[in-house]
């Protein structure tokens, strides 16, 4: 993964120093300037991930490099970290009416530093991952999740979740349509996420018609039986009227052979910590592929549980 790029903009010069040392060993590209009208070229020439700004600079204002970064179209969501120094002026801070995600008071150790800017990096990187669609945390989202759930011992449930036929629905009804089924679903998910808080579900958009769940072992199989008595009766309105009263779709393939497709149906496969060790995603993912191949050769909807022990 490349470098993330972090400017300072500060004149004090020892504690840039002392900043460039600790964030470059700890592998970030780290560009520096001393007045507002340096900081703002090197905005514009090399954008970076996250910018720290003083905002009582020798030469400018950092309040209104701020906002100049903001207004160009590829900085709009930077993140910015205050550096404030021990006389801080809160009150032009709150008439300059500017965002800043996190603000840090010299003087301040650069163990604290490095801290700060690893949990904005982290941030910005997990909002960049937000699937558009559904806007909804991603992949990436859900490996940082289960890392931190083995790392505390936790034990936990997945559902992996996926449509049966659903390339077809997409090229027969166009990728419009398409989107509308994600959404549904999307929709669909939460709905059910939100009736079973005491079983903390969090929900991953993985990208296509793909999503997980992540829970409290005892809650997956009623969470599954419900969004799959849900689907089955939501999912035909997204069918043309002659397609529902024929039970799916009637296409021709590439050799010319008429070909009948049901109405498409909901596959879940749970994969739990109960019984056996789950590593990390990769593992997880492979089970989960595993059960939803089966489970997709079962007609109709339909949710299985990994019932193997370690």
């Amino acid at each position: 993964m490349e470098a993330a790029k972090v400017l300072i903009v500060d004149s004090d010069k020892r504690m840039v120093e002392l900043a460039v040392i600790k964030l470059s060993n700890a592998g970030y590209w780290v560009m520096t300037a001393a007045s507002g009208a340096e900081g703002l070229n090197k905005l514009r020439g090399t954008p970076p991930d996250l910018l720290l700004v003083n905002p009582a600079l020798a030469a400018g204002d950092g309040y209104e490099l701020i906002r100049e970064a903001r207004s160009l179209p590829e900085l709009r969501g930077l993140p910015v970290i205050l550096l404030a120094d021990p006389h801080f002026d809160e009150e032009r801070f709150r008439n300059a009416a500017v965002k800043v995600e996190e603000m840090l008071v010299k003087p301040f150790a650069p163990k604290t530093l490095l801290h700060r800017v690893n949990a904005q990096i982290l941030q910005s990187r997990l909002l960049r991952q937000l699937n558009p669609l559904t806007v909804l945390p991603g992949k990436v989202h859900l490996q940082e999740r289960l890392r931190n759930i083995n790392r505390d011992g936790e034990r936990f449930d997945i559902i992996f979740i996926d449509l049966k036929d659903f390339k077809v629905y997409n090229k027969y009804y166009g990728f419009e349509q398409g989107d509308r089924v994600i959404r549904f679903l999307a929709d669909l998910l939460r709905e059910e996420s939100d009736r079973r808080r005491a079983a903390d579900p969090e929900l991953y958009h993985l990208g296509g018609d793909d999503f997980c769940v992540v829970l409290a072992p005892g809650a997956a199989e009623a969470f599954c039986e419900a969004v799959k008595e849900r689907f089955d009766e939501g999912i035909p309105q997204y069918y043309l009227e002659e397609d529902r009263n024929r039970g799916g779709l009637v296409v021709s393939n590439r050799q010319g052979f008429i070909e009948q497709w049901p109405v498409m149906s909901i596959a879940c496969g749970i994969v739990g910590n109960g019984q056996r060790v789950v590593q990390d995603w990769l593992e997880a993912e492979a089970i989960g592929s595993e059960l939803l191949h089966y489970v997709k050769t079962i007609p109709g909807s339909n949710y299985l549980r990994d019932r193997r022990r370690s």
